[in-house]
């Protein structure tokens, strides 16, 4: 995972845990020095990310797909802040953004380092219902959590009421998640 989603969540826990002495703990708690610093577009293990994810959870005693929901609301605002590039034009609403940047920011990712595999994400309006939304996401990752709450995020940064549910998921064996969103609005 790209070094940016770390600097995200380094900015999430002290802007909403307690600050710098909370992330230098996490950071510690998850056996790593606690001044370690994550470069944007250097690569890490996933299994960090869960550690501290999975630590974090431990230590405000929630279930760790609560804890990663928050921080994609958090961090959806931002993400389209570090991609704005590639979205402008295209960022005036959620569905909008989710049809446009699923495919099209993973593309641009994909160009400058082959390797990299990011998650399968798209969106499909309703023909019946152009309140309506189907996500689909497929990552070995299994962050749909996180997903979720960007959804969620995004619908606040464009004052979007939504309601989202999670009908098919990968953590219970399916091959995709599929996630419901409609437009309450």
């Amino acid at each position: 995972m790209y070094g940016m989603m770390f600097d995200f969540l380094r900015e999430y826990v002290i802007k909403t845990h307690g600050g710098v002495a909370t992330w230098r703990a996490l950071l510690k708690a998850s056996s790593q020095s606690e001044y370690k610093i994550y470069f944007p577009i250097s690569e890490y293990p996933d299994e960090e990310i869960v550690t501290l994810a999975t630590t974090a959870a431990t230590a405000l005693d929630l279930p760790l797909a609560a804890v990663l929901e928050d921080f994609g609301s958090f961090v959806g605002p931002r993400l389209m802040e570090f991609y704005r590039p590639y979205v402008e034009g295209h960022d005036q609403d959620v569905f909008t953004v989710v049809q446009y940047a699923g495919g099209h920011i993973h593309d641009q990712i994909h160009k400058h380092n082959p390797d990299r595999k990011p998650p399968l994400l798209s969106g499909e309006i309703s023909e019946s219902d152009p309140r309506k939304m189907i996500v689909h996401y497929q990552s070995k990752r299994k962050m749909c959590s996180v997903v979720r709450g960007v959804l969620r995020g995004l619908g606040s940064k464009f004052g979007e009421r939504l309601h989202i549910e999670e009908t098919q998921c990968m953590h219970t064996g399916a091959d995709k998640c599929t996630i419901n969103v409609i437009k309450l609005d």
